[in-house]
């Protein structure tokens, strides 16, 4: 798959062009991706994915703008496992959003792209603060000369699958839902950082896990999952929280952290990457009165996460 940041320099061949932010590429997007890479293969043409390096709102509405679901790198990856020939990311900033939805066809679509095939979501919008829909689309596409395709929502548990519907159910820490929805766990990739190091006073060592500015993981709580290093993976007891027995989750130094214990692992990984899949909420985060009864609730949290069974550990050799 070649990647592209610029419409300059594309060669000029006919594209079938699936559309999108893709934030999370969960099934839906795969279909619309999936949608254009086919009718490529039965035409011919060259196979596209045209994306955002952010989200639109962090331009259209920064202080609403949601937290990434799929950094870039990773969502790069994830698309490029969909099979397109190219995938261009270009940034959404003020000149792009500026657009109004005739330049963006003409100038972007059949100058740029020379599109033939233009694949989206039923939900799709574009153009200066959204003014065009699937329709103008395809009044755009009869007059320049692309085939419009719309992809319709797809449907789990009665509600269209979206981005936003997989922060809320991520923040409540339904995680099978997500999985779901996803087509694969929900992870976090990030550097582990030099801690307090309480972890290993209390006998249970944790990777501290420095994820990229906004992005989202699941809400405060303890988590089962499995975690990736050096192409190995563990089982691993994943705490996201405050840390509310040694500090108060109002205190100004009080933030949010992912801590995780690899079980059955030794090593040194301090500034090294790794990757975290989560799978099942363990439990809430709580306060508790006393360290002992910390180190104890610790000691049961690993046991439920050594003996849970998941195809998603025997799939890896867990």
């Amino acid at each position: 798959m070649r990647v592209s940041t610029q419409f300059a320099g594309l060669a000029q061949r006919p594209r079938a062009v699936a559309i999108g932010t893709f934030d999370g590429v969960h099934v839906g997007h795969q279909r619309v991706i999936g949608v254009a890479v086919r009718m490529a293969g039965e035409q011919g043409l060259t196979s596209c994915v045209l994306t955002f390096s952010g989200h639109p709102d962090g331009v259209l509405d920064p202080d609403h703008a949601p937290r990434l679901l799929t950094p870039l790198p990773v969502k790069e990856q994830l698309i490029a496992q969909l099979g397109p020939d190219e995938l261009i990311v270009v940034a959404f900033d003020d000149a792009f959003a500026a657009l109004d939805g005739e330049t963006f066809c003409r100038d972007v679509l059949v100058a740029n792209l020379a599109a033939r095939v233009v694949v989206v979501g039923e939900n799709f919008t574009y153009g200066a603060g959204g003014s065009a829909g699937v329709a103008e689309l395809r009044a755009a596409g009869l007059a320049l000369g692309f085939e419009t395709v719309v992809v319709p929502l797809v449907v789990e548990h009665g509600a269209p699958i979206s981005s936003t519907r997989i922060r809320t159910l991520l923040q409540h820490g339904r995680l099978e839902e997500v999985r779901e929805i996803l087509g694969r766990p929900p992870a976090a990739d990030g550097l582990v950082a030099a801690g307090l190091k309480r972890g290993r006073t209390l006998g249970v060592p944790t990777a501290n896990l420095e994820v990229e500015v906004g992005t989202i993981f699941p809400g405060r709580g303890v988590y089962a999952g499995r975690a990736q290093v050096h192409g190995h993976w563990y089982r691993t007891a994943v705490n996201i929280g405050h840390n509310p027995t040694f500090q108060s989750r109002d205190a100004e130094t009080a933030h949010v952290t992912i801590e995780a214990h690899l079980l059955d692992f030794a090593g040194d990984i301090y500034g090294q990457r790794i990757h975290i899949d989560f799978l099942h909420k363990i439990r809430d985060e709580r306060r508790f009165a006393a360290v002992a009864e910390l180190m104890a609730q610790m000691q049961e949290d690993i046991a439920a996460t050594a003996a849970l069974p998941d195809p998603a550990y025997e799939a890896v050799g867990l």
